[in-house]
């Protein structure tokens, strides 16, 4: 696979030259994004920049569609539930696509943002669903974002138990002590429209 930076620069590198530096997260990493990369894009991408814009739009796309199946049919705090179990599944199957989806100058274009609009959107409405409205929804937003990829690194990154299932304990328990605090947010802040970003 040849990738081209934008300065114009190619360099020649192959799959086992990108993997053999890795670490195992970075090699999951690597591998969803090589994989991508390697179905969806063939010779049509020619910069790095714009491979991360189709990454990041695809992932935002997917988490999306990944709320809004896993939520569907539920309400109030099972809804939150369900989103929240969403975001962290979607980023430990999909950890390039989900990485894809954070906020970067490199990914900011007219259709990342779209993209990343109508993800937010269907988060609030999901906030929505338990009373949780305007700018107590976006705060809560940022905050359940925050939760989830940390403790989604320090599950990648094996930093807390020997035992893999004591991190699915650790997630449930932190969702539930995020969702017992949603009334201490709501009075803390103050309503408003929510179109800040997120």
């Amino acid at each position: 696979m040849e990738i081209v930076q934008d300065a114009g620069h190619a360099h020649n590198m192959n799959v086992e030259d990108i993997l053999s530096s890795c670490t195992r997260w970075d090699h999951r990493i690597a591998t969803d994004l090589i994989a991508e990369i390697e179905i969806h894009f063939a010779d049509n991408v020619t910069t790095i920049t714009e491979m991360r814009r189709i990454l990041a739009v695809k992932g935002c796309h997917g988490l999306r569609q990944r709320i809004e199946k896993d939520v569907e049919g539920k309400n109030d705090v099972d809804a939150l539930r369900a989103m929240a179990a969403a975001m962290r599944n979607f980023a430990l199957e999909r950890p390039g696509l989900a990485a894809a989806t954070f906020r970067s100058e490199a990914s900011d274009c007219a259709e990342w943002r779209q993209a990343g609009g109508e993800l937010a959107q269907t988060a609030l409405q999901v906030f929505a669903k338990t009373g949780i409205k305007g700018e107590s929804a976006e705060q809560a937003l940022r905050i359940l974002r925050g939760l989830v990829r940390g403790l989604v690194m320090h599950e990648t990154s094996a930093s807390f138990f020997a035992d893999p299932s004591e991190y699915q304990r650790t997630f449930d328990l932190g969702i539930e002590l995020f969702i017992n605090g949603l009334p201490a947010l709501a009075a803390t802040t103050l309503p408003q429209d929510a179109n800040a970003r997120l």
